[in-house]
């Protein structure tokens, strides 16, 4: 019985739609004509990743985001941007710090004014009422008035940027990476002195290996550095092995340059004997360095690329050398020649 009702029940909720669905409808009247606006509507532009914190009249921090000031508005606040473009047109009544972006002054800042790897340029009208600090950017005061101490050491550093808030540019690179071939120079200067003094023996010993095994130590090298690497990938992933990465890559720094040090004492001693010098260890080692040094301010990367190639060989006569330890069997001495056999001496003649 309840299953009959359920049929039912059914079938009359089927012919009441059947009945609305039959029934007509008057048409709705017609809707009046909507005026257009020709003005053009604005079209909120997507936000690009980043940080902008906007802390009332306190404080604007922004990473990876412009931040401007405009004319005719004051904030009352600091403002710090990272990653960023800040721009001042109207008055900040507070510090600005800017990290590794730009600035531009074209208003007036109360406090201090500090940029750290960044641009900063003012227009002949801005007025900063605090100090200026520049660290390891560049700073164009073209004229403005600064009533505080200004600090300026211009490393002329620019790191790049890109979209929204980050400027982009090949002369961005520039700066950076002069200063970051020249440090890195500085560095394998300091240890080839150090390596010089300590281990003098292995270098001489890679120097003596590397003219005649060339090609088999270039094969050995390419080799050991993608060991090397998939041995660094393979450290990484694991969390026990983080801290023996920075670890393993230091030493390798240390080995590399140890052979490096032999590849331009035997360059070095080259160029000196055709000079008719007869070059010291250390001479010899910086003398051979100097083209390479040269080479690596070469832009398009063949600088980069040709001291790669030195790298690859250097790591080479380290493993056939076994870190300068063993020469191969071209330079093994010869065994000492056995002395003659002396005859032996005539006994007495026996008598018949």
């Amino acid at each position: 019985m309840r299953f009959r009702h359920v049929v039912l029940a059914a079938f009359a909720c089927a012919l009441a739609a059947a009945t609305f669905a039959a029934t007509p409808v008057p048409p709705a009247p017609p809707a009046p004509p909507e005026h257009k606006s020709t003005a053009a509507e604005p079209v909120d532009a997507p936000d690009a990743p980043g940080i902008l914190n906007r802390q009332g009249d306190r404080e604007i921090t922004g990473v990876n985001q412009d931040v401007t000031v405009k004319a005719g508005e004051t904030h009352d606040g600091d403002v710090v941007c990272i990653r960023g473009h800040v721009t001042i047109d109207g008055h900040v009544n507070g510090d600005v710090t800017v990290v590794a972006g730009s600035l531009d002054v074209n208003g007036t800042v109360d406090g201090d004014v500090t940029a750290v790897v960044s641009r900063m340029e003012f227009d002949p009208k801005a007025q900063i009422n605090g100090g200026v600090t520049n660290v390891g950017g560049s700073l164009r005061r073209n004229g403005a008035v600064v009533q505080g101490q200004v600090v300026n050491i211009p490393l002329g550093i620019s790191l790049p940027s890109w979209g929204h808030g980050w400027r982009s540019g090949l002369g961005e690179f520039a700066g950076f990476f002069f200063w970051w071939r020249l440090f890195a120079l500085f560095l394998f200067f300091v240890c080839a002195l150090l390596l010089a003094a300590l281990v003098p023996d292995r270098i001489r010993l890679i120097s003596e290996e590397a003219p005649t095994r060339l090609f088999t130590a270039f094969v050995f090298g390419l080799v050991g550095y993608m060991v090397f690497v998939f041995a660094q990938l393979f450290l990484a992933i694991t969390i026990i092995g983080i801290p023996l990465v920075f670890l393993s890559y230091l030493v390798f720094i240390v080995l590399k340059w140890l052979a490096m040090c032999g590849i331009f004492h035997q360059i070095g001693s080259r160029i000196g004997r055709a000079f008719g010098r007869d070059m010291s260890l250390l001479g010899a080692i910086l003398l051979g360095l100097l083209p390479f040094a040269i080479l690596r301010f070469v832009p398009f990367c063949i600088g980069w690329f040709i001291w790669f190639l030195v790298e690859i060989l250097a790591f080479g006569c380290l493993i056939l050398t076994r870190v300068g330890t063993r020469r191969s069997v071209a330079f093994l001495a010869p065994p000492p020649a056995a002395p003659p056999a002396t005859p032996p001496a005539p006994g007495p003649v026996p008598s018949v």
